[in-house]
């Protein structure tokens, strides 16, 4: 499927010579967040031009991705899902309305494409997954799972 849903993380990089920590992108620049220590980051779900995750939702960023993939996973199974962020007092929802789907992160909640969020979040997964698969390897397979309910289901390609 052709999504419009554009997923995007993220790592904090806390420079050691005490200047302003910043975010830096996996997709954009993998060789320097690949120098960036620690699992502290955030991601950005973009949705045509709204902001469905807002980046300053920093937190451990492999329990992020799994959260979003606990989501899916209750979505695909209830047409509905609540799920924490790691640490932060934050929670990820998704409601099915029809053939949209009602999505919440944080303070921020917007009506998007059921097929276009699930497929757009499990191809997100699955490229911080294969740049980072210390951070959860059985998360490549369950992806793969979630992706052949998701086609089931007729909701992505």
């Amino acid at each position: 499927m052709n999504t419009s849903l554009v997923a995007e993380s993220f790592l904090r990089h806390e420079p050691a010579d005490g200047t302003t920590a910043h975010l830096v992108s996996i997709q954009r620049d993998p060789e320097r967040a690949a120098a960036v220590a620690g699992t502290r980051g955030a991601v950005q779900l973009r949705y045509h031009s709204l902001q469905l995750v807002p980046v300053d939702l920093v937190d451990d960023l492999p329990g992020i991705w799994n959260a979003l993939l606990d989501a899916v996973e209750g979505f695909l199974a209830d047409g509905k899902a609540e799920v924490p962020y790691p640490t932060l007092e934050a929670q990820i929802r998704l409601e099915r309305t029809g053939n949209l789907t009602r999505f919440t992160a944080g303070k921020v909640r917007h009506i998007v494409d059921a097929g276009e969020l699930v497929d757009g979040i499990l191809g997100g997964a699955q490229a911080y997954f294969g740049f980072a698969p210390d951070a959860g390897q059985a998360a490549i397979g369950r992806i793969e799972e979630l992706r052949t309910r998701a086609a089931e289901a007729g909701l992505c390609a």
